[in-house]
């Protein structure tokens, strides 16, 4: 008898497919706004990797650096620092930028599973006691360029095509005035030593060395799927640690108008000083000798540093035009005050260097009046420029008045 049973069916797959590697992970790019110190008022940024099949969880901070380390501060004045990466706890971040009182956004990267992956692996490698030291430079090798060209690198260039493009209208300087307004010496130290390279305009890409701007920028950005599909490169953005500060400046602060009164009270002071010099008062030759020699020193030392720099790598300071408003041309000035304190009177070098310090002065006004070599130092002109045509009235002042007292003489015997 013939059976009549068909061929067996065959069953479903039952085995659960493996997961995709990267589909565990999550990517968070961390931004902390500015805090109180110098190094942290252009703020901070860090990348976020977690694993919730793993439980691994690092933040990986380009930031790492040791101001007490051996050299640290020769390689600071040469302009070759060395920084390192470091993977740190979140929790231990959080716990610092909350007792810092300063913000932190968290934005979660919508990226592919393998892109991830391929950031995970970047970022595990750039860690390596062979690797995770590298050179320090403020505006283009710094913690947030360092986090742009690891998500550029994962991205295939996406993110710089995308900002890589016609300047914003804003410059290095720009950016640099505007986050250090909050800390008046760092904001004078930095915009005094500063030279035209920091008026070059910037771009998107090169903005990204702030990172409120890396977090901005990878805000607004789409990214092109497989599928040809555009999608956000930011899936959410949460603020994880909040502050009562507040927050950055849009625009950077226009102080000339400050400089120029504070330029002017000098002026004033060191032109009643020299008055009081001339007509022999041992208190005004003193205070005359004192603002002198002072403001010689520093614009003798000022001026030495703005020309060593070019044998260093800080190459955002050369050719600095304000070497011509604070020249090493004051150690002569401070030494021709100082005689008329001593002596009560000039002398023909210390007239000589006063005038010659007013004439680099005046250059310096001039280039900056002229459109193709104008310089971000309009401040400082506005308050070094009544310094020195002040000490130069008073100099020539002083002699005027020896040659009459001397021509005086001469006419009565």
């Amino acid at each position: 008898m013939a059976s009549t049973t068909g061929p067996a069916e065959p069953q479903p797959d039952t085995t659960p497919a493996a997961p995709v590697p990267g589909s565990s992970l999550s990517v968070h790019l961390l931004t902390v706004e500015p805090g109180d110190a110098v190094w942290e008022v252009f703020g901070h940024n860090a990348l976020l990797i977690r694993d919730a099949e793993t439980g691994f969880e690092a933040a990986y901070n380009y930031g790492i650096f040791n101001r007490f380390s051996a050299g640290f501060y020769l390689r600071f004045l040469k302009g070759r620092m060395m920084y390192r990466v470091q993977a740190e706890g979140l929790r231990d971040m959080l716990v610092t930028y909350r007792r810092q009182n300063r913000r932190m956004w968290a934005q979660e990267l919508d990226l592919e599973p393998a892109r991830k992956v391929r950031l995970a692996r970047l970022l595990a490698t750039a860690v390596l006691p062979e690797n995770r030291s590298y050179p320090y430079q403020y505006y283009l090798n710094n913690c947030s360029t360092k986090l742009r060209d690891a998500l550029d690198t994962v991205l295939d260039g996406a993110l710089r095509a995308a900002t890589d493009g016609a300047p914003t209208g804003a410059t290095w300087r720009r950016h640099t005035r505007r986050l250090s307004a909050s800390h008046p010496l760092g904001y004078l130290g930095i915009d005094l030593v500063l030279g035209p390279k920091g008026d070059e305009p910037t771009n998107r890409w090169q903005e990204m060395w702030v990172p409120m701007k890396l977090r901005d920028t990878a805000g607004a950005l789409f990214l092109t799927r497989a599928d040809g599909s555009r999608t956000p490169l930011v899936r959410s953005e949460e603020l994880w640690v909040d502050s009562t500060r507040e927050h950055e400046p849009v625009t950077a602060p226009s102080l000339t108008p400050l400089f120029l009164l504070f330029g002017l009270v000098a002026a004033v002071v060191l032109s009643f000083l020299g008055y009081r010099a001339a007509a022999g008062s041992t208190p005004g030759r003193v205070g005359l000798g004192f603002c002198g020699v002072l403001w010689g020193g520093f614009c003798f030392l000022a001026g030495a540093i703005m020309t060593a720099v070019h044998w260093t790598d800080h190459e955002f300071m050369y050719w600095n035009q304000n070497v011509l408003l604070l020249s090493p041309l004051g150690a002569g000035v401070a030494l021709g005050v100082f005689r008329v304190a001593r002596k009560g009177r000039t002398g023909t070098w210390g007239r000589r260097f006063v005038l010659g310090s007013l004439a680099l002065a005046l250059v310096a006004l001039i280039l900056n009046l002229v459109p193709a070599t104008t310089s971000g130092n309009t401040e400082l002109i506005a308050f070094a420029l009544p310094v020195h045509l002040s000490l130069c009235w008073v100099m020539l002042g002083i002699h005027r008045m020896e040659h009459a007292l001397v021509y005086g003489d001469s006419v009565s015997g």
